[in-house]
Formats: structure tokens, sequence, C-alpha cells
């Protein structure tokens, strides 16, 4: 394994911004690689402990080799670029779109097709994976979302978007997920989570729901990291 971190001047952010960029141990340029794109970069490496995850699932061949690139979040700008409301929010996916794809193609050895291309996150994380896909569904061709933390009103905003081409999601839930605080006061993220669900099945979108025993935390987003990539390459 190789972590690689890489500043990325964004034009579209008007900030420097990290990647932390995961090579798989026999990578070579020779061949070209699915590539993860993964919210709350920091909290997936330290909390979810994802590369070394990725390390034993490729070493034991439960997963192909592939590509991550780990997209760390100030805390303070995390809502204003995760929540499809927040000021930064349409820069934010325009920076992952156009500039981060663009230097993972251009400087790694990528797959490029949609659908080898998989956005993953957290709660909000989850939110921003799923809309930027939405808006970039030529680019992105897969979505996972962890206790994504949707609302009625975002619900609607899937609800009346038409997918152009077809989507792979994965979501999960954890059974006490029913009052998650959130800058949006509570959330039954269980009740929101079955409504997406439910639409997505009216949609050009290949769904797979799981649901766990717990709560809105990173202990249980940890344990479920191998299933969730299982059900999206296994």
């Amino acid at each position: 394994m190789a972590l690689e971190e890489i500043i990325l001047e964004s034009r579209h952010l008007g900030t420097p911004e990290k990647l932390i960029v995961y090579t798989p141990e026999r990578y070579s340029p020779l061949y070209s690689y699915p590539v993860l794109y993964v919210q709350d970069g920091d909290d997936y490496l330290a909390l979810g402990r994802m590369a070394t995850l990725l390390d034993s699932m490729i070493r034991e061949k439960q997963l192909p080799d592939v590509l991550a690139v780990f997209l760390p979040v100030d805390k303070k700008k995390r809502t204003a670029r995760y929540h499809p409301d927040g000021s930064e929010h349409l820069a934010y996916r325009r920076f992952l779109a156009d500039e981060v794809v663009s230097y993972m193609d251009t400087h790694y050895s990528t797959d490029t097709l949609g659908n080898a291309r998989t956005l993953i996150g957290e709660s909000l994380g989850g939110v921003v994976s799923l809309f930027t896909a939405l808006a970039y569904p030529h680019t992105f061709g897969q979505i996972a979302c962890q206790s994504i933390a949707m609302d009625a009103e975002l619900n609607r905003r899937v609800a009346e978007t038409a997918f152009e081409v077809p989507l792979t999601v994965y979501l999960e839930i954890g059974n006490q997920e029913t009052a998650v605080t959130s800058s949006r006061g509570q959330l039954n993220l269980v009740t929101t989570n079955e409504e997406l669900r439910e639409i997505l099945q009216t949609k050009m979108a290949t769904l797979v729901f799981e649901t766990f025993e717990g709560d809105h935390t990173w202990g249980h987003w940890q344990t479920n990291i191998p299933r969730m990539l299982h059900a999206l390459f296994g």
C-alpha cells in the first residue's frame, strides 16, 4: 500500500485542497483501475481504517485492485460543501467532477468509465456523494452511502431528478437512527432512508439496501465497510 498526499489548487473553490491517494500493492501503469472517491477522507482513514481494509481485502482477493482518493474536509466548511443548500456545494461538486477526476485520470492509470468511479460517504458525506452523482451521472456511476442524512425536502429533489443513465446505489441504515441530531434539527433517518429506497426503486438505479443493529456512529460504519465494498465490487 502507498498513501500519497497531494495539494490541488482548486479553481472552483479558490483554495488549496488536500487529496490522499491510495494505490494498491500491485499497482502498475500497465493496467487501469476503478477509483473510489471518499468524502470525510480523514475520518475514513483514521476512524474507518479504510486503507488497511482495502489492503487486506485486495490481498485476500475479496476485492479487485482499486485506487482510492480520500478527500479531507475542514469540519467548519462541511455543511457549506456537503449540503445541497450550502454556500460552497455547487463549487465543491464541480471540484470533484472536474478537478479531482481530471487529476486522477491524468496522473494515475484509471478506468475512465463512469461505472468505474464510486463516490462514498457517511451521513452528510453520503448526501454530497448522491447529489454529485445526480449532477454528473456520466462521470460517477456508483454511490455508496452509510447512514445518508436525508430529509423530506432532499428526498423530494431526488424524486424530481430524471436519471439519464443507470446508477448503482448502496444504502445502509441502522435501526436506532430514528432521532439523529443535525444542523437541521433531529432527523429520523430510518424513515427518510426507507423513503429514498422507494424513490430509487422507481428510477434507473440498481439498489442495494442494507440495515444494521445500531446507531449513527463510526463503530458501525467501520464494521460495515467490507460489506459495502463487496456489494459494489463483489
